[in-house]
């Protein structure tokens, strides 16, 4: 059946950024989601990864462009916390860099998906360190750390712009659809 509405088809050039320079800078939590994306040498087993999107507060790139507003990605599985040979897990970082102390074993006890959703809005600092393959650069966080003052917040705007859309997000991914949001039955705490 053709198309029978009259709608204008936008062409939309690809967005290139320069790579964020490795250095600390300050982050706001945009959001958090629970994905299911197949293992890696896996792809037939799908496992649970939480996504956390940040959002960088101040800093510039090497030609001086403001870099507010630049989100930075960072995946974490298992969904748990552990303590191993390497140290304590990346879900225990995170959390010790926003609350700016070792967790104790009553908040350990009582962590659940809504006590991390209370992060959502909060800031917190994280190192960048590039990681080049091939001809692209990849920003990775490679360690957190609690804020020692809060900077000016994201505005509602300025949330809204960084917010990956679904459909970006699906070419993104270029795989299934995501959930948007965590389900408490899906964490193992």
């Amino acid at each position: 059946m053709p198309i029978e509405e009259n709608f204008p088809i936008e062409k939309q050039e690809a967005k290139e950024y320069q790579p964020i320079p490795e250095n600390v800078y300050q982050v706001e939590l945009l959001d958090i989601n629970l994905t299911e994306k197949p293992k890696y040498n896996q792809p037939d087993v799908l496992e649970k990864i939480l996504e956390f999107q940040f959002v960088i507060l101040a800093g510039k790139d090497k030609d001086g462009n403001d870099l507010r507003g630049r989100s930075i990605w960072r995946n974490f599985v298992p969904t748990y916390l552990y303590v191993g040979k390497n140290g304590k897990n990346l879900l225990y970082q995170i959390i010790e860099a926003f609350i700016g102390r070792e967790m104790t074993q009553e908040e350990e006890a009582k962590l659940d998906v809504k006590w991390l959703n209370r992060l959502i809005t909060k800031q917190v600092r994280v190192g960048i360190k590039n990681k080049k393959k091939d001809d692209k650069v990849y920003n990775n966080i490679a360690d957190f750390y609690a804020a020692e003052s809060q900077l000016e917040a994201l505005t509602d705007q300025e949330r809204e712009e960084a917010r990956v859309k679904k459909d970006e997000q699906e070419n993104k991914n270029n795989t299934q659809e995501y959930d948007t949001e965590i389900n408490p039955e899906d964490l193992p705490f």
